[in-house]
């Protein structure tokens, strides 16, 4: 059985009408308690994890489930606590003309019509908890990205290295970063002007994103110089990553008034060791993007 509902502020079931056709009034008290609790806890946090949290415990405290899903498709975001069963309950989350996302119960038995009006109640209540949690994620984010190239910023790359680690030391896997610097890049805005710049300080951004990994993270993290967090990456790896990068960019071609313009750039790399940390770490693999540029550039160096 499949139930799905367009679930806003304005269409909320009456919840005495669910206890007096239940009659019990014991569960119209549990009910009456759960609405009021949810209501004050969604008002706790901007964090749309513990909104969801929130909900989810809700939900299957008042009606048994196997599994509470939230999906966005606009934004990409899924979350999901328990294993999704045969039968599902779907209510997509509308404000005005803005859709919000969706939100999925399931079990392995189906849903009474008082399991739907109830669970369709604590979606109503979740609407703008989730439109604020949405907007207050959409401003970290925009915090977090370089506007020129897209990339994330230095920022970012202080808040996610430290995080990764520790995680890595944490789950004994390897990590490597990378520091990528584009050659000769004050001739670009010398000779042709900070548009040229920025325009190679975007294509060399967007070409990088396209040859990693999805695990991998590009970060700016200042002038022309670039980050990459390799997680689970060992330095032999991490070279041959790199060297992906600098063919990648070599092959790179800027057309600006009608002039061809070539790209490279230089890449130091290095495996985390047990004494390194953030600090250490970048500055080994700096160490080797100097030894690069030194040696000619558009080359990888891997620390020793």
């Amino acid at each position: 059985m499949r139930s799905i509902a367009q679930t806003n502020p304005e269409h909320i079931p009456d919840l005495t009408v669910i206890a007096n056709n239940a009659q019990n009034t014991e569960r119209q008290q549990q009910l009456n308690v759960a609405i009021q609790s949810l209501s004050l806890e969604l008002q706790q946090t901007l964090v749309l994890d513990k909104l969801l949290h929130f909900f989810c415990e809700k939900v299957v405290d008042l009606v048994p489930c196997d599994s509470v899903r939230y999906t966005n498709d606009d934004l990409n975001l899924t979350w999901q606590h328990g294993d999704s069963q045969e039968h599902s309950c779907l209510y997509q989350l509308n404000l005005s003309d803005a859709n919000l996302g969706e939100v999925i119960c399931t079990r392995s038995h189906p849903f009474s019509d008082e399991d739907l009006q109830v669970i369709e109640w604590l979606v109503a209540i979740l609407i703008y908890p989730v439109k604020n949690a949405l907007l207050y994620k959409h401003a970290l984010d925009a915090s977090l990205k370089d506007g020129l190239t897209g990339a994330a910023n230095r920022s970012a790359y202080d808040e996610s290295l430290g995080r990764d680690l520790a995680k890595s030391r944490r789950n004994n896997t390897s990590l490597s970063l990378l520091v990528i610097d584009i050659d000769n890049f004050k001739n670009f805005n010398d000779s042709f002007g900070h548009a040229l710049g920025d325009k190679v300080l975007q294509s060399v951004a967007q070409e990088i994103q396209k040859s990693l990994r999805t695990s991998d993270r590009l970060f700016r993290y200042g002038g022309e110089e670039f980050t990459v967090i390799l997680s689970d990456t060992n330095g032999n790896l991490a070279s041959v990553i790199a060297e992906r990068l600098r063919h990648a960019i070599a092959n790179l071609v800027l057309n600006e008034n009608q002039i061809n313009h070539s790209v490279t750039i230089s890449i130091g790399a290095a495996e985390t060791r047990n004494s390194d940390n953030s600090e250490t770490l970048f500055d080994r693999a700096d160490e080797a993007l100097y030894n690069a540029k030194n040696s000619g550039r558009n080359k990888v160096e891997l620390a020793a």
